[in-house]
């Protein structure tokens, strides 16, 4: 499976999720699901396993933490890899058939990190959990901090709308990271559960010089968003129109160019955007999905290896 394919299959599950949880089913049949399973679950990026995490997590709050899932037929290394995210704490019913102390093979992961708007001081949990995995040398990434803090400070910005009727508690964002022994390669994903980057636009202070960039008269819905997403990356500023807004992203984009190694990917609804940097080489990737992916996703991958 692609990395298109496999973010394909998860939008069109979170959005079964979705319509589950969503509070503008009037159906109350969806208060009477109690269990999920995965048992046909065999392959998750750690990226989709954070955004299966928090659509979960989201349901598990909307019926008072009754969700349990059942894992009797589960793939043994999907127990392991979603029990190192820290996914079965979710759950205050469950067993697991594991011993605590396995692992998952050749890559560490960080259990997951759910903060509210604002709360960006969470971004230090992570960073300590990445020195345990990685070495100390990594207090050295000024990056980091600065990336992070960025992607959680435009979520409380432009991720929930006061006129979208969000309440407090639905305004989340979640964080993991891992690493991969193997590969030597550091991972970290950031997703929120927000209006996304393409719906946020039109309302932001840089919309007209979107539409001077793109020729969307005509766009299908899909393209839209991409074309949207790709505009939005490629410029200076972000939609606050400070100066000093919107390098966080910039940031991680050149910690990977001083590797050579690596890629930022940003998927927001039916759009996504992805540059990949080879042998310092830079190349654009640019997707619309036919089901979107509710809210927005950061992935940031870097080569750890000395590229000399």
């Amino acid at each position: 499976m692609n990395f298109s394919d496999e973010y394909e299959k998860t939008a069109l599950h979170l959005t079964a999720i979705r319509l589950l949880t969503d509070k503008t089913n009037k159906s109350k049949k969806r208060y009477k699901l109690r269990h999920v399973n995965f048992d046909e679950l065999k392959k998750i990026s750690s990226s989709a396993a954070l955004v299966l995490t928090a659509e979960l997590s989201k349901w598990n709050d909307s019926i008072r933490n009754n969700l349990t899932p059942y894992t009797d037929n589960w793939d043994k290394d999907i127990l392991h890899q979603l029990h190192d995210l820290g996914f079965f704490h979710l759950f205050k019913k469950t067993k697991l058939p594991i011993n605590n102390t396995e692992t998952t093979k050749n890559i560490n992961l960080v259990k997951y990190i759910k903060g509210s708007c604002g709360d960006s001081k969470k971004t230090a949990t992570l960073k300590s959990e990445l020195q345990r995995l990685v070495g100390d040398k990594i207090s050295k990434w000024a990056f980091l901090h600065s990336g992070l803090t960025e992607a959680i400070t435009n979520v409380s910005h432009h991720a929930y709308p006061q006129n979208r009727n969000f309440v407090e508690k639905e305004k989340n964002w979640y964080l993991t990271g891992s690493y991969n022994k193997e590969a030597n390669e550091l991972k970290i994903s950031f997703y929120d559960q927000g209006i996304g980057i393409p719906k946020s636009l039109p309302e932001s202070e840089v919309w007209e010089k979107i539409l001077s960039m793109t020729a969307i008269v005509g766009i299908g819905k899909g393209m839209l968003d991409e074309t949207l997403l790709s505009a939005a990356m490629e410029m200076d500023r972000t939609s606050t129109g400070e100066n000093d807004r919107g390098k966080g992203l910039q940031d991680l984009l050149e910690f990977i160019r001083q590797r050579k190694e690596g890629y930022l990917t940003v998927i927001s609804r039916h759009g996504l955007y992805r540059l990949l940097i080879r042998e310092g080489k830079e190349i654009v990737k640019k997707h619309s999905f036919r089901t979107p992916l509710k809210g927005t996703l950061i992935i940031w991958n870097v080569s750890l290896t000395d590229s000399g």
